[in-house]
This record gives structure tokens, sequence and C-alpha cells, in this order.
């Protein structure tokens, strides 16, 4: 008998390695079920498998107008029949005309890598109109650690942005803030939530009252204009193309975020950060030093912009006005040793930040920093609140970032939470972020402290192309760190994760060499970097 039970075991467990794809979570325009997209909207859906390296090889859509057309003979809006591709995020709508008011159902099947096919998924709705119906965001991420006080950071800046999402989705245009507030919290409410149509709708609010002169509102439904502000109609284009894999709204928007930025250079020929609309000299830094930071800051993501926007040759225009600005910058703030002429904690980190230092000017502001932040802990207001904790820990100096974050105050916690405090947790704690348009590609690399300000993290973001998870651990003998990651199907990874110079890493027990699905793409200064496919690791180093 208990022969049996083991062999029906394994063969449960072998079935299950190699059951086909599993197709789920279905959206239209990065919406679920969703009233009032347009008649040509973009269908998309994520893919489950227990199997290491499992992808999509095809995929078959059907749509009709009720849920009883729903099969291959009677889909009477649109039967695609077996498609070759891995396309599963943002399918464009090819079937029949779609009007207004009307409601459509559909669902989709895959075929895996070995050309196997997936049961039909459930049934998703969406029903075209003239404009988006906007519902409560969903959860989409979760975080914890051994840390209290870093425990609660999280807790608060959560309901922080919960509590402006459910504002601005209940008609209150203002909730989420001015521009600039929107900029800081933008990667967080994309962490976060589930806001991409609540940003999208954001922007859209903007763009429609900008100005004669192209310059945005401060937010919508304001009458002044203001840099920071403004700039954001930039500044959260990029993270909203970048985190959901959307580049319609980038090629939709660039003559209007073109277009401010010819109007910025306008308002200031000579790029001296001209003070005007309203900002004002904050955190010990001046109104025109903040100022040409943010240009700076926007001209840099207009670049990347660029490309998913098919504008490639106005590149060109924006390099050139980049490095006007970088000598700009060094003429008025700069000193002939590299450092800067303020020393305010927000400047520094906004000058590394902004695209405005040569890199020896960056060695020396950055080193500058390290001792201010060192001598006197956290000194900012909520530009330098958003900037400093991910500009610590890109630099290796994530003890220092940890330590500063665990220190402070009451009204110091409070502006961290108001800046995406939430971003950064998930982002460098955990190491969850993406290298790639809508987490097509993945990185995981924690920032892991070498003290025990942390001892574990365990978070997870559902992304685009599904959930992504880390529980790193740290273990009280010979330095020891585990990493438990699950990466979705259909999506590689890269893994970065600390290494001892004498210490091994193995993979479920196994050698690298030996584990399906991973590599050791190199290993030096102290880290390991791996490639994996899809599907779930179990990663020792000691």
């Amino acid at each position: 008998m208990k022969q049996g039970f083991l062999t029906a075991l394994v063969c449960s467990t072998i079935c299950a390695l190699g059951a086909p794809l599993k197709v789920k979570e279905l959206r239209t325009e990065s919406a679920t079920n969703p009233i009032g997209v347009s008649n040509s909207p973009r269908l998309s859906w994520k893919l489950d498998s227990n199997e290491r390296g499992n992808s999509q090889s095809a995929y078959e859509i059907l749509a009709a107008t009720s849920q009883r057309k729903l099969d291959e003979k009677t889909a009477d809006l649109w039967a695609t029949k077996k498609q070759q591709g891995a396309a599963k995020l943002l399918v464009p709508w090819q079937g029949k005309p779609l009007k207004n008011g009307q409601k459509v159902h559909w669902k989709v099947r895959v075929w895996d890598k070995e050309d196997q096919a997936s049961a039909w998924s459930g049934i998703a709705t969406f029903v075209v109109g003239e404009r988006a119906k906007l519902v409560k965001p969903a959860r989409i991420s979760g975080f914890e650690s051994s840390s209290e006080e870093i425990n609660q950071l999280y807790t608060q800046s959560i309901a922080d942005l919960e509590k402006r999402l459910t504002g601005f989705t209940e008609g209150d245009v203002t909730a989420l803030g001015d521009g600039s507030m929107v900029h800081r919290s933008a990667r967080a409410f994309l962490y976060h939530f589930d806001s991409v149509p609540h940003l999208t709708e954001w922007l859209r609010l903007m763009d429609s009252e900008i100005t004669k002169d192209n310059f945005f509102p401060n937010h919508p439904g304001a009458k002044t204009t203001a840099p920071v502000s403004s700039d954001s109609g930039v500044l959260v284009t990029h993270p909203l193309w970048w985190m959901s894999g959307d580049a319609q709204s980038t090629r939709s928007r660039w003559n209007s975020y073109e277009g401010h930025i010819i109007a910025r250079e306008a308002q200031d020929t000579l790029l001296k950060g001209t003070k005007w609309g309203g900002i004002v000299d904050s955190e010990n830094i001046s109104a025109e030093f903040i100022d040409l930071c943010y240009l700076g800051f926007s001209c840099r993501l207009i670049l990347e912009l660029a490309l998913p926007a098919i504008q490639p040759q106005k590149a060109i225009r924006f390099q050139v006005y980049a490095s006007r600005i970088r000598k700009s910058f060094e003429r008025q703030f700069v000193n002939t040793d590299g450092s800067l002429k303020s020393t305010s904690q927000t400047g520094h980190v906004l000058a590394l930040r902004s695209a405005v230092l040569n890199p020896q000017q960056k060695a020396k502001v950055l080193a500058d920093l390290i001792a201010l932040v060192a001598k006197n802990g956290s000194e900012v207001g909520p530009i330098g609140a958003h900037f400093l904790p991910g500009v610590l820990s890109l630099t290796g100096n994530q003890d220092l970032a940890l330590k500063t974050l665990t220190d402070l105050k009451a009204e110091e916690q409070k502006i961290y939470v108001e800046s995406g405090i939430a971003e950064w947790l998930m982002a460098f704690v955990a190491g969850i972020d993406t290298i790639a348009p809508g987490f097509n590609q993945v990185i995981i690399s924690p920032r892991i402290p070498s003290d025990d300000t942390l001892r574990w993290v365990k978070a997870y973001h559902d992304s685009p192309t599904g959930k992504i998870s880390v529980h790193w651990k740290k273990l009280p003998s010979e330095s020891a760190l585990t990493a438990e990651i699950m990466i979705p199907a259909g999506t590689l990874s890269r893994v970065i994760l600390p290494i001892g110079e004498n210490q091994k890493i193995t993979e479920s027990g196994d050698a690298i060499a030996d584990a399906e699905g991973v590599e050791i793409v190199e290993r030096k200064d102290g880290k390991v970097s791996l490639i994996t496919q899809s599907g779930k690791y179990f990663f020792l180093i000691k």
C-alpha cells in the first residue's frame, strides 16, 4: 500500500510538472472587465505553470456578443484560430468593428513550448464607450520584513497611496496631489495597486488643460503652472510606459510633452533655471537649482521615450539640450573641485538623479552626500525623500539608507510616506524590478544589508506578465543566505545576489551547473549574477 501511495505521488508530481499552461487574469486595456474602452481595444492575459521555462508558443482568441456564442463555430465578433507567437500583452483587436455601448465577451487559450494546448480561460468582458469608468484599484503587492520600523513605513505608505487613489476614483481630480506629488508616487502606485487606468486618466486630464504656451497645470483643474508640477506631464509618462509595457500613450502624447520641453527652453533661453510659476526656494536649495535639475531630469526621460514613441530622429535635439543644461548647471552651482556650492542634502540627491553632472562631479557629490547623511541623518524634504534611499542603494550604500530610515522621527516618517517610499522598498529592499517594458524581463537584485538591520524580507508584485515573488533570508551561521524566487511563465530574469569570496551557491541542493533553467553569467565584486527561466527557485549561498 505504501509503495502504491509513493507511485501515485510520483506520477502526480510528474503530471503537474508536465501540465500545460493555464491562462488567467484576462484584461482589456490593462483593466479587468472595464466599462468604457475604445472600439479598437487591446487584450492581455497572464500565464501559470509549475514547469520551469514553460512559455507560450501560440494563442487563440474568441469574442462574441454573448457568452452563449463563445465557441469556435458561433463566435460572431472575432475568432483568431491558432496564432503563432508569444504575444499576450496588449494584443490589438482585429475582430469586427465595435459600436459604442456594445458589450463583448471573450476568452483565450494558448499552446506551450511543446505545442500542448491549454484549457480555455474563464470569460472576460468589456463595454465600448467614450470614457473609461474607473473602479477602485486592487492591491497587487505584499511586503513584510524583520524590521518593525520598515514595516511601519510600508503600511503607512500603502494607506496614503490607497487614500489618494480612492479619492480620484470617486471623482476628486485633485486627490492624487499636484504634479510633483504624482511624479514622486507614480512607481509606488504602479507597484502596489492596479492603477494603470488611473494614471492614464490623470494624464488625459492634464493634457486636456495644457495651456496655449504648452505648460501643464499644477494638477487637473488648476489655473496655474509651475516647473516641477508641470514637468509631470513627461515625468509620469515614463514609469507608466516602463512598468505597464504600454507604448501607445507614449506615442499619442509625444507632441504634448515634446512641446512642453520646447516651451521650457523658450521660457528660459539661457537655461539658468528661471524662477517662475510659484516654485520657491525649499529644502535649503534655490528655486533656480530645483528648476534646472528637473529640466535635466525631464530631458533625460524624454530621450528614453523617443524610442517607444517612434521618434528616434528627435533624440539628437534633446541630447544637445541635455549637454547645454549640464554646462549651465556647472557654471552656476558646481565648484572647481566638482563639489556643489550648496550643502543641502536634497541638492546633492537631486543633482545626482537629474543628469546634470559629469562622471567626475558625480563621484565628488556622492562622497559629500554620504558624509552629510552619516553625520546628520535624514535632512530632506519631499523631493529629497523621494530620491535619497534610491541614490544610496544604487551606489552601494544600502546599510546607510536603512539606518537612516530606521532612525526617522515622526514628522520625517510622514515626509517619506508621502514621497513614495513603498517604491524603494519593492525595487531595492525586495529587489523586484523590470529591465524591459511591462516586466517582460525581470531583475531580482535585493540590496541586502551587511549588518542585522534586516534579517529577512518577503514580497511579491503581480506584474503585467504575472506574479513575481522574493523571500530572502540571512541565516545565522557562516553568513549564509537563502533566496526563494518565483518568475512568471514566459519571462526571463536576471538574479543578482551577494556572495563571499569563499562561498558557493546552489539551487535546490544542486550546483548551478546541474540546475535546470539557471546559469551563472558572472561572479565578481562580491556578487553573483544569474540568468533564470520562469519557475520557482531556491538558492542557498554559504
